[in-house]
């Protein structure tokens, strides 16, 4: 289990300099060593550590010392490298299969926001809806410009969470580091849509959105999971982590502020095909190797970040649409189709096969689908659009003909008897929601569409 990064000997020479020096306050030290007055605090405890060369060689030169202090020409800038690389790749590995429990975990660090039908997945008033919304009763708008948000990922509080790069210097960015020490296979910076404003109520849903990438949002969530990953595994991975021990994720605060971070929603449906031989949904373990979000967990099918399918400022508007969306993500996942991964400047033609027939069947009432609000993952709070889509039997056979048992992202799960999809009854929803370890997300939306059945599916 990894201790905090760093040179162990920094705090004791904090503390030794302002004895000898009579600085009697932290406020005080960290003008010397211009860093934050919480930030001495953490060194002074041995909360925190620094293991960045560069910093250490700051810190020593402002007190007027030799770097030998902190024994830097005792160790080789490469072993430092590898050490920190190993301890960040560890809680990596650690957060990707434990996510389920984490999740558990962050969620107890919230009492304000709402949990969803006992989930933990959270949300607030304003951004659920009373009853489930149709889709086509969500409206959406589209800014040319939104303001930053106040933080990137860059902040000092995410250093314990960005390792050390090659060159002796910290990786600025979570997703740099993702990126050249465990890119999973699907690791793409694309144009996303950045939600500003959210509210759902007895007229419907409306949302407003920005512009913003995908790293982006990893920058932020990624790197509060990882925070909080590494504080679990220091109490030996017990549950009893508070937010005073996770400084990123207590600077960013609440979590529903869209202009404290870039807010980059997922929409997540939770697909059933109505039969008489039965009504079924569909689950999917995603690749721990495979995903950035939500690797290891089974979710619903499908989910994917609502995005662009290409590049291209035409495709912005083109794109900007919940079912667009939605079908695309239909055939990605349950056909394997290739992902509209934003390097073809190809348009997607939603007017062609086999976007079409969807779309028919959408207006034509041989698909359903609604929209009950927004909800967030505590743990990678990105954001999560909850939708629920009914198929008519004969539509999904049809156009599913050829329903894969894996996919780019991982495994579908497999039905007894020949079925198509897992029953949806009340003993197999029940058994999914006590032991499966579901996406937050997905569990919204099962418990979601359970309680409003009877609507749903009359």
């Amino acid at each position: 289990m990894p201790t905090a990064a760093g040179d162990p000997r920094l705090g004791e020479v904090i503390k030794a300099y302002m004895e000898t020096r009579g600085i009697a306050t932290h406020e005080a030290m960290a003008r010397i060593l211009g860093v934050e007055r919480s930030l001495v605090s953490k060194y002074v405890n041995g909360s925190r550590s620094c293991r960045d060369m560069t910093q250490l060689r700051q810190f020593a030169e402002a007190m007027g010392l030799s770097p030998e202090i902190f024994g830097l020409l005792d160790r080789a800038e490469g072993e430092i490298h590898r050490r920190d690389v190993e301890d960040w790749k560890l809680v990596r590995q650690t957060l990707n299969r434990n996510r389920h429990v984490l999740t558990s975990v962050a969620a107890r660090l919230y009492w304000e926001p709402r949990r969803i039908e006992g989930t933990n997945c959270l949300t607030k008033p304003g951004w659920i809806a009373p009853t489930p919304v149709p889709l086509n009763r969500v409206r959406l708008g589209l800014v040319a410009e939104a303001d930053e948000p106040l933080f990137n990922g860059s902040e000092t509080e995410t250093e314990a969470v960005r390792p050390m790069a090659s060159d002796g210097t910290r990786f600025e960015r979570y997703s740099q580091a993702i990126r050249s020490i465990a890119q999973p296979v699907l690791f793409e910076n694309r144009t996303s849509y950045r939600l500003l404003e959210a509210v759902f109520d007895e007229g419907g849903g409306r949302m407003r959105f920005g512009l913003t990438t995908y790293f982006d949002m990893i920058d932020i969530c990624e790197a509060l999971a990882h925070e909080t990953a590494a504080a679990w595994m220091t109490h030996d991975h017990g549950e009893r982590t508070e937010l005073h021990e996770l400084p990123f994720r207590e600077q960013v605060g609440d979590l529903f502020d869209t202009g404290r971070r870039a807010l980059l929603p997922s929409i997540n449906t939770l697909t059933i095909r109505r039969g008489l031989d039965g009504d079924t949904f569909f689950l999917h373990r995603r690749g721990a190797a495979s995903v950035t979000l939500a690797p290891g967990l089974t979710h619903i099918v499908p989910a994917g970040v609502f995005q662009p399918a290409a590049i291209g400022p035409w495709n912005i508007r083109r794109d900007f649409d919940l079912w667009r969306n939605m079908i695309r993500e239909f055939f990605e996942e349950l056909l394997n189709a290739p992902e509209h991964d934003g390097s073809r400047g190809t348009s997607v033609d939603y007017t062609a096969e086999p976007y079409r027939t969807l779309s028919e069947a959408l207006e034509k009432g041989n698909i359903r689908a609604w929209c009950f609000g927004i909800g967030l993952d505590p743990l990678a709070p990105a954001g999560e659009i909850l939708t629920a889509a009914v198929f008519e039997a004969d539509v999904f056979d049809r156009v599913f003909a050829g329903l894969v048992s894996r996919n780019a992202e991982g495994e579908m799960y497999a039905a007894a008897d020949g079925a198509v999809g897992l029953s949806w009854t009340e003993e197999c929803v029940r058994q999914v929601l006590n032991h499966e370890p579901l996406a937050a997300a997905a569990a919204a939306c099962i418990a979601l569409t359970w309680k409003y059945r009877d609507q749903l599916l009359p």
